[in-house]
């Protein structure tokens, strides 16, 4: 039995490592308002990143590029439905996100699975870190 569960266990570490998603960090909180996720990482140059979520509930979603460094440039952004495990449909989109306080999508979704697409437009010279703040129902 331990062998099957060690081999069980090792198959699932391999599959999740190799599932080619982004290193980064998580923070979900739930509050009254609704949930708040905070998604961080490294953006490389012509690459993307990508965060799922989900959401429990219709309501807002917003999507907001909290941080990006050490220099602030314009960036995609986007929101859509994960499409397998390295790839988001966008439907919702900007082209041209830079980092702040305020929300650069929000819109109503239904229950289900999103994600989160940051992706380099042209403008990084470097590797930037970067932190994205998704709050939803």
């Amino acid at each position: 039995m331990r062998v099957t569960r060690a081999a069980v266990l090792l198959t699932l570490a391999v599959w999740t490592a190799a599932c080619g998603l982004p290193q980064g960090t998580t923070s979900p909180t739930t509050t009254a308002t609704g949930t708040t996720e905070t998604f961080s990482g490294t953006l490389l140059q012509q690459s993307s990143n990508l965060y799922t979520f989900t959401v429990s509930q219709s309501g807002a979603v917003s999507v907001t590029l909290t941080s990006l460094g050490p220099a602030s440039v314009v960036v995609g952004l986007g929101l859509g439905t994960p499409n397998g495990t390295t790839s988001c449909t966008l439907t919702s989109a900007n082209p041209t996100a830079t980092a702040g306080t305020t929300a650069q999508i929000t819109v109503t979704e239904t229950p289900g699975s999103y994600c989160v697409d940051i992706y380099d437009v042209g403008n990084l010279t470097a590797s930037s870190t970067f932190s994205i703040t998704i709050v939803h129902p």
